[in-house]
């Protein structure tokens, strides 16, 4: 692709149908120049006539936009229970979303439902392709800390059981497949598409099944060594400056696993019976029982410590709480509180996304890749404009 093709489609992504006139303005290539690009993103498919618009002088303007069969962008979510794929445009607009559960999985965080998302992603790609065009990148979002944002396919690239999942989702060998951390994804899916748009510095907090954090530095994810940035699991809360044996770290203590455990442990006979669920010691609390109200404000405690580390290591205006511990409204003023009485200042919100959040980040991701494979130095101008809202429409 030319130069000045890359400029007049990154034009087209960022800000939507227009006449030459408008993209010559916006590119500021000439007249012919840009005719000669648009002629050839509509060659390729890339670019199409849209409509016409009547003109102040009488003289109909051509419009064009980015070509409905101009390709796609998959995000594959393979959580603890379910495959959640995820389809959209190369402007970032949502086409489809589908949540599939998978019977029999562990609820656990794992990435070992690759057969499964197989027979998911084969069906999605075989919907699509024929009114959205070919699929042109794929990320994947896996809970676990990945080494290296690249393409995984080919069983002879390093990288552990990383290749064989990646197999095994059975995406054609001719597109490339990403893969990064879950909670990562969350981060940059609350950011180019969430609650978190137009912030540049922000911490995306995960405490569910397990705990992690994604953290946008500057709007790049911030990924550190071997991938492991933002791995707060590994944090000790407790046991700090007492003796007496090892401090449990975050992981073991905050997870949904860990606040039932330790309800279950200090309940006596409340309740009646231990609870099953995090949520359970979430409606105990709530209806004022004395245990499970402790439980939960010493899950707060632990949450704002580590959106205190948070604050203290990478400054971000902005901490989105996620997961199913973590979006938990009764958690949201817990937490708020512990920071205020810290001293800390620092805006705390629930993510607006929910559990989109990840799949929708896993997407946009892979499109930024894509573009940036596409377009080099225009594909800062093309993202410029990559902030729309994750909805159908």
């Amino acid at each position: 692709m030319s130069e000045s093709a890359k400029k007049v489609f990154a034009a087209l992504i960022a800000g939507g149908a227009a006449s030459r006139p408008s993209l010559g303005t916006l590119t500021d290539l000439s007249k012919q120049t840009v005719s000669l690009a648009v002629q050839e993103l509509e060659t390729a498919g890339l670019a199409e006539k849209i409509t016409s618009q009547q003109g102040p002088m009488g003289r109909a303007a051509v419009i064009y936009d980015v070509g409905r069969r101009s390709g796609w962008l998959l995000g594959i979510d393979l959580g603890s229970t379910h495959v959640r794929v995820a389809a959209s445009t190369l402007a970032g607009v949502l086409i489809a979303e589908r949540e599939h559960m998978i019977a029999g999985a562990p609820n656990q965080a794992n990435a070992i439902l690759g057969d499964a998302a197989g027979t998911i992603v084969r069906a999605f790609i075989e919907e699509l392709e024929p009114d959205h065009g070919p699929l042109r990148s794929v990320c994947v979002a896996l809970s676990r800390s990945v080494p290296e944002l690249r393409d995984w396919q080919g069983a002879d690239l390093p990288g552990g059981d990383l290749p064989q999942i990646i197999a095994q989702i059975g995406v054609p060998r001719a597109i490339p497949v990403y893969a990064e951390n879950n909670v990562n994804c969350a981060a940059l899916g609350e950011a180019r598409h969430g609650g978190a748009r137009g912030e540049h510095d922000l911490a995306y907090l995960q405490v569910g099944v397990g705990l992690g954090a994604g953290i946008i530095i500057g709007g790049h994810l911030l990924r550190g060594a071997a991938g492991q940035g933002g791995e707060l699991r590994k944090l000790p809360v407790s046991g700090l400056f007492t003796p007496g044996p090892a401090p449990r770290n975050a992981q073991h203590e905050l997870r949904a696993a860990g606040l039932i455990e330790r309800y279950n442990e200090a309940r006596g006979t409340e309740g009646g019976a231990d609870a099953d669920s995090s949520e359970e010691v979430f409606r105990r609390a709530e209806a004022g029982l004395s245990a499970a109200q402790q439980a939960v404000l010493e899950e707060a405690a632990g949450v704002g410590h580590l959106a205190a580390a948070l604050v203290a290591i990478a400054s971000p205006s902005l901490i989105i709480l996620g997961g199913g511990i973590g979006g938990s409204a009764r958690l949201l003023p817990l937490v708020r509180r512990f920071l205020e009485d810290q001293g800390i200042d620092v805006r705390v919100t629930s993510g607006e996304l929910g559990s989109s959040a990840t799949v929708a980040g896993a997407a946009a991701l892979a499109a930024e890749l894509h573009l940036e494979h596409m377009l080099g130095a225009s594909a800062t101008a093309a993202l410029s404009g990559y902030e729309s809202r994750w909805s159908i429409g």
